[in-house]
């Protein structure tokens, strides 16, 4: 779950993260992650979609619940699914902590089954850009499709990409915790590069601990989605737009928009 700014943010390859690497996925670290990655501001748009939907809501790579027991807190029947057993039981002590109920489930979001329909999923956080190739995308959009209830709604945000970002020298190490917009709580510190025939960045940070001992982290893979491709992305998926905006004040799409905010509905249903 990134941050919502006009990089990829603190986003692991929920497949393994380091393809084998000994050093740690922050996915498995959960309280490490919650100390990098500040809240966004994306609580108060997905809230007020879940009261225009209603529910239930589920909401797919939920990590440790920041979204989802807020959901649930709303009065919502929420279900909240993650690829990691670190990050839901984050969630679920979370939860118990603040007196509500959701329920938590481990899975993968190309090919769950939760044998109910839903008036709202979320993706929030850009954490669709775990999917870095095109059958895993369309497997999952066609799983929310058929978890969408009669007129249900995918709501879902990613970083729009940013060109003077990705076209950065190989090896330059670039700090994610200083600047007008930060996306790391504490200190943190990333080399990354990208590469234009698979679409996707790939970063390694280095994170100072508490401890003050320094600790690199798994790589960070991210498909980056251009706009002019996303429409088409949720058509092989069965999907159609509703509306797109810019931020979540709800602004449109422009060429300073650090994020894109989609909803859509399963094609053919009113």
């Amino acid at each position: 779950m990134p941050g919502h700014t006009n990089h990829p943010g603190p986003v692991l390859d929920r497949d393994g993260g380091g393809g084998g690497s000994a050093r740690p996925a922050l996915y498995d670290m959960a309280d490490l992650y919650d100390a990098i990655v500040p809240p966004g501001p994306c609580e108060a748009f997905y809230r007020e979609e879940a009261r225009r939907r209603g529910g239930p809501v589920l909401e797919l790579a939920c990590g440790t619940g920041r979204l989802t027991i807020p959901l649930a807190g709303d009065g919502h029947e929420v279900v909240g699914l993650d690829a990691s057993r670190a990050m839901l039981a984050a969630a679920s002590r979370k939860a118990a902590e603040r007196g509500v109920a959701a329920r938590f489930v481990l899975g993968d979001i190309r090919s769950f089954d939760l044998g109910m329909r839903f008036g709202l999923v979320i993706i929030s956080c850009n954490s669709l850009a775990h999917l870095t190739r095109g059958e895993d995308l369309r497997a999952c959009f066609a799983a929310v499709r058929r978890h969408l209830a009669p007129g249900g709604v995918l709501a879902f945000d990613v970083v729009r990409p940013d060109l003077s970002l990705l076209s950065r020298p190989e090896g330059e190490a670039r700090r994610l915790d200083l600047g007008p917009n930060p996306a790391s709580a504490i200190e943190a510190e990333e080399v990354a590069h990208y590469d234009p025939i698979e679409q996707v960045r790939i970063s390694e940070w280095s994170i100072r601990r508490g401890d003050g001992a320094r600790q690199v982290m798994a790589p960070l893979v991210l498909r980056q989605f251009f706009p002019q491709e996303l429409p088409l992305l949720l058509e092989a998926g069965g999907l159609e737009p509703l509306a797109r905006y810019g931020d979540f004040a709800r602004n449109p799409l422009g060429p300073g928009s650090l994020n894109q905010i989609l909803l859509a509905r399963a094609a053919g249903r009113e």
